[in-house]
């Protein structure tokens, strides 16, 4: 399940039964996938049958349809959670302890990697322009960092922390502000003095 503009839908199953488990949890507006996905933490069911009060219209489905269990994760992206998993279970219990850490790093890997997808696939011209643009980044810090450093006249790591907490403290990307300097909008003197 993740949100979209029209609200949180279903984007993969595994199988029809799932499928129609999360469809039902939509359509009854309960469940521990809603839940997961409101509150933006993971929900466990280690046996759904005694969940019946908790939620008394989706228990009852997934107990028809062979679901004894249930985890939801949240999919995360930079703290934000945009959709959740559910993890649904044959036999009462539930997942291990240390099973649900590596299935929560999973998901965690998979909202990136959803939010970041797109349909046309990747050429190579595209990983040589994320490069180029890295390294291009990388050598404008180093430039801006050799400003800092030669005018505070303070040691090239020194001048790298001042770089970095100029750019912490407004809220900017440190290779903004490198940029910034090596265009001589910002003078050297403004990352050098602390900020009052």
């Amino acid at each position: 399940m993740a949100v979209t503009a029209s609200g949180p839908r279903t984007l993969a199953v595994t199988d029809g039964r799932a499928g129609f488990q999360e469809l039902f949890e939509l359509q009854t507006d309960e469940g521990p996938c809603l839940d997961c996905f409101r509150g933006g933490h993971r929900v466990d069911a280690r046996d759904l049958a005694a969940d019946t009060d908790r939620w008394p219209l989706v228990v009852p489905f997934a107990l028809n349809s062979g679901f004894r269990a249930a985890h939801a994760l949240p999919l995360r992206v930079h703290g934000q959670t945009v959709g959740a998993v559910n993890l649904l279970l044959r036999r009462p219990g539930g997942l291990a302890p240390l099973e649900l850490e590596l299935a929560q790093a999973l998901a965690d890997v998979s909202a990136v990697a959803l939010v970041n997808w797109t349909p046309d696939p990747l050429r190579a011209t595209d990983v040589a322009s994320s490069v180029q643009a890295a390294l291009a980044g990388r050598a404008a810090v180093s430039m801006a960092t050799g400003m800092i450093a030669e005018t505070a006249g303070v040691s090239l790591t020194e001048a790298h922390g001042l770089l970095r907490a100029y750019s912490r403290d407004r809220h900017q990307r440190l290779v903004d502000t490198a940029h910034a300097l090596i265009r001589r909008t910002l003078a050297p003197d403004a990352v050098i003095t602390p900020r009052s």
